[in-house]
C-alpha cells in the first residue's frame, strides 16, 4: 500500500486507539504515530512499516473516521523532537500505574524515555487475572516438561520482571521477562505467580496477577485518555510522557 503520511495516519489513529476518545487523546496520537513512521522510512528496504502491532496497527480506509481526521489535520506535520531528532516515540496500552524506562527494557536509555507516572486507571488491563492449567503449562514448556515453581531473580524500580528462572520436572529455564511473557501470553511483565492445588489428589494450577498490557514504554494510550479526561490538551500530555521533547513540524 503506497499512501502519504498524513493519509495514513488517519487509519492509524482509529486502528490504535477508540475513535470515541477525546479529542486531545487522538491528537497525542496522532503526533506520536506521525514520528514513529517517519522515523523509520528507509530502514526496512521493500517497504517502511507494516500494519501489525509489531510496528503501528493500520486496518485501512475503515478505520478512518470524522475524529480522527480532525486529529490528524489539526496537528499537521507536527512531530516529536530530542536535541533536533525524531524520537522513538513508543507507546503502549497501559502501564498498570507507572510508565518504564527505556533502559529496563530494551537496550539502551533513551533521556526521553523515563519512567512517570500513568493515569490509566480507566484501562480493563489494569489490573488483570490469568489462570494456566497443568495441561498448558506442559505445552509452553515442553523442554522441561511443564512448569511447577517460577523464580523472580530481578525486577525494574517499577516492578517489572528482567530476570527468572524457571523450573519443571525435567529441569530448568533461565528467562527473561520478555521471555517468560511471550511464552505464557501475558499482557506485561508486570506479573506475580501463585501456584494453586484443586486439592491433594488434582494437582496444582497457576495463577498470574498482574498490571497493564503491552511493554509499559513511552506514551500510555489509556494514560492519554485519562489526563485527556482531567483536562490537559495533546501537548500536555505528550510532555509528559516524553520528556524534555519539542513539538515542532518537520
Amino acid at each position: 500500500n503506497h499512501l502519504g503520511i498524513e493519509r495514513y495516519l488517519m487509519s492509524v489513529v482509529g486502528s490504535e486507539m477508540p475513535k470515541a476518545w477525546p479529542i486531545a487523546a487522538l491528537k497525542a496520537q496522532a503526533v506520536a504515530a506521525r514520528t514513529y513512521a517517519l522515523k523509520r522510512i528507509g530502514k526496512q528496504g521493500r517497504f517502511d512499516i507494516n500494519s501489525t502491532e509489531s510496528t503501528q496497527v493500520y486496518l485501512g480506509i475503515e478505520a478512518e473516521t470524522k475524529s480522527t481526521r480532525k486529529a490528524v489535520n489539526s496537528t499537521r506535520s507536527l512531530v516529536l523532537r530530542h536535541h533536533g531528532e525524531l524520537i522513538s516515540a513508543v507507546f503502549h496500552s497501559s502501564s498498570g500505574g507507572q510508565t518504564e524506562s527505556s533502559g529496563a527494557v530494551w537496550k539502551y536509555q533513551l533521556p526521553y524515555l523515563v519512567g512517570v507516572k500513568d493515569y490509566d486507571q480507566h484501562s480493563p488491563k489494569y489490573k488483570w487475572k490469568l489462570r494456566f492449567e497443568q495441561w498448558e503449562l506442559k505445552k509452553s514448556f515442553p523442554e522441561i516438561g511443564g512448569l511447577h515453581s517460577i523464580q523472580v531473580l530481578r525486577r525494574s524500580k517499577t516492578g517489572r520482571i528482567l530476570n527468572s528462572k524457571i523450573y519443571g520436572p525435567y529441569g530448568s529455564l533461565n528467562m527473561t521477562g520478555v521471555e517468560l511473557r511471550n511464552r505464557l501470553n501475558l499482557k506485561s511483565t508486570l506479573a506475580e505467580f501463585k501456584f494453586s492445588s484443586y486439592s491433594p489428589d488434582k494437582g496444582t494450577f497457576l495463577l498470574v496477577i498482574g498490571q497493564g498490557a503491552g511493554h509499559g514504554v513511552g506514551m500510555s494510550q489509556w494514560g492519554a485518555y485519562g489526563l485527556a479526561k482531567k483536562g490537559a490538551n495533546f501537548r500536555q500530555i505528550l510532555h509528559h510522557f516524553y520528556r524534555g521533547v519539542d513539538i515542532r513540524a518537520y
